[in-house]
């Protein structure tokens, strides 16, 4: 562990520190002329001679201000083709990004973010918003925080030469040293791989670290050309025109294809042809299909959007990892929905077929029923009078049937979010229906018990007449002075009902 103790106890503590290596022979500081009294003369040391700092040369051309002037040529040139505002908006927009990534272009030292509220781990190494690689374990003493210090601090001043930057790792004992430009900025050892056997995943680890590494090292290189800045912030420039008219076409699309769908759904056509019935449900029609429209084109800009955005992203190193991460989303979330939409197809063909036989069932019910109310069929348990009900208590029973057996092929239906707003609906159904099922129940025992009929003459509470209508809610009556009065089944059940014998002339 001989190089990680001289690099900790050498130049990595003083890169961290913030200080330069010292050249040989004696050295004595400046002495500041803020703090030297007025009139003070420095005096000079006879016989040796004080290190001076080389002479500045002309100030380096602030590599912002130059790529302004190259953006703004090219923005004036655009303008004089294209004078319209949307385009306008859309060059200053990525004029501002462009310039606001090219600022720190002539001293751009790569750093790791050290603002406390970054939801990056204090362990992890970043560089230019990318991931290098997290330590996990102590080294010589260092905690896996300072260990990230060091590294940045070692990165820093690796990436001050202006040579073409290289980088390469080589075993040492137990552990990988990684150099960037012959200079060591960090150690990884088998606990940084973060798996059940760090050993065996030393060696995978480490190359997957030393691919990251170069890609950090070459975008951090990127950041300091200034020319490529200018040329990318152009391109970018040239794809939002680009995005901007596609989205442009992609509306007047919308708005030509429905301009044919209404002319043809217009048109009355011959009889017996699709147009014709087509025609005939214009207004559905229309609206249907104006929502598929609608959400083609919809579609196709925000794809438009994402492809737009991840070019721009891509094409700065700064924000290149945020690109690559936009990209993935999109892929992964393609890759989710059409892999749950096949997976759930099986289920939903099962429900449909339960709900299909249900349907028949229902439908056959319904039939038989309505052959008891019309007296076709003579039941010893049912007659007329109670088969209405009858018939509604069956389809009830015959649908929640059908319901709790479709439900477990449901998409979704294992999740507990699907179960959570399944209690949610069922607790609201019961509260706010509570008066509705009484009254429901209610109705039912009037029919059951036979306490009504339509066409008796009842007097109910101080109303009197004939019953119209008997119903799982309300009650209808006539008076003898030709009104209807409705009542609730829950009033009437918890009343008195007398028989009245029907007035002269009275019809049911």
């Amino acid at each position: 562990m001989a190089p990680l103790r001289q690099w900790r106890h050498g130049g990595g503590r003083r890169l961290l520190a913030g200080a330069q290596p010292q050249p040989h022979g004696p050295v004595f500081p400046q002495r500041n002329p803020a703090l030297t009294p007025a009139g003070a003369q420095c005096s000079e040391r006879p016989g040796v001679k004080r290190l001076r700092p080389a002479p500045a040369g002309p100030p380096a051309q602030d590599c912002g201000t130059l790529a302004s002037h190259v953006l703004q040529g090219v923005l004036v040139r655009s303008l004089r083709f294209f004078s319209h505002t949307r385009v306008v908006l859309t060059a200053w927009l990525v004029l501002a990004s462009g310039l606001a990534l090219a600022h720190p272009l002539h001293n751009v030292v790569p750093r790791l973010a050290d603002d406390p509220r970054s939801a990056r781990p204090p362990n992890a190494l970043y560089l230019n918003n990318r991931h290098i690689v997290t330590f996990e374990a102590t080294l010589l003493g260092d905690s896996p925080t300072d260990r990230v210090q060091l590294a940045q601090a070692a990165l820093a001043s690796a990436l001050q030469s202006a040579a073409a930057p290289t980088v390469t790792h080589s075993a040492v004992l137990d552990s990988v040293r990684y150099e960037v430009n012959g200079r060591t900025v960090f150690f990884m050892v088998a606990a940084d791989a973060g798996t059940p056997r760090p050993e065996a995943a030393l060696a995978p680890a480490s190359s997957e670290v030393l691919q990251r590494l170069e890609k950090a090292v070459t975008e951090a290189t990127e950041l300091r050309d200034h020319l490529r800045i200018a040329s990318d912030a152009a391109v970018c420039l040239a794809a939002s025109l680009a995005a901007w008219l596609l989205v442009r076409w992609a509306f007047l699309i919308r708005q030509h294809i429905g301009e044919r769908v209404h002319a043809a759904l217009g048109s009355p056509g011959s009889a017996g042809t699709a147009t014709r019935l087509a025609a005939t449900f214009s207004d559905h029609a229309h609206a249907a299909c104006r929502l598929v429209i609608n959400a083609a084109v919809w579609t196709i800009v925000l794809l438009i959007a994402d492809t737009w955005i991840s070019f721009v992203l891509l094409r700065f190193a700064w924000t290149r990892p945020w690109g690559e991460l936009s990209s993935h989303w999109l892929t992964e979330v393609l890759c989710h929905f059409a892999s749950a939409t096949a997976a759930a197809v099986p289920g939903m063909v099962v429900a449909g077929l339960i709900f299909a036989i249900a349907r028949m069932v229902s439908k056959a019910n319904a039939a038989f029923m309505r052959r008891v109310e019309s007296g076709d069929i003579t039941l010893t348990w049912l007659d007329a009078h109670t088969a209405l009900p009858t018939r509604r208590l069956r389809d009830v029973v015959l649908w929640l049937f059908a319901m709790a057996m479709a439900y477990p092929y449901l998409p979704g239906a294992e999740t507990e979010a699907f179960k959570a707003l399944s209690v949610m609906a069922g607790l609201m159904l019961s509260l706010g229906a509570s008066s509705a099922v009484g009254q429901a129940l209610s109705g039912l025992s009037l029919m059951y018990s036979r306490s009504l009929r339509v066409g008796q003459h009842v007097n109910i509470g101080d109303t009197d007449g004939t019953v119209v209508a008997l119903g799982m809610f309300t009650t209808r009556l006539r008076t003898a002075a030709g009104e209807e009065v409705c009542l609730p089944n829950k009033m009437i059940f918890g009343m008195p009902i007398r028989h009245l014998p029907a007035p002269p002339g009275a019809s049911p």
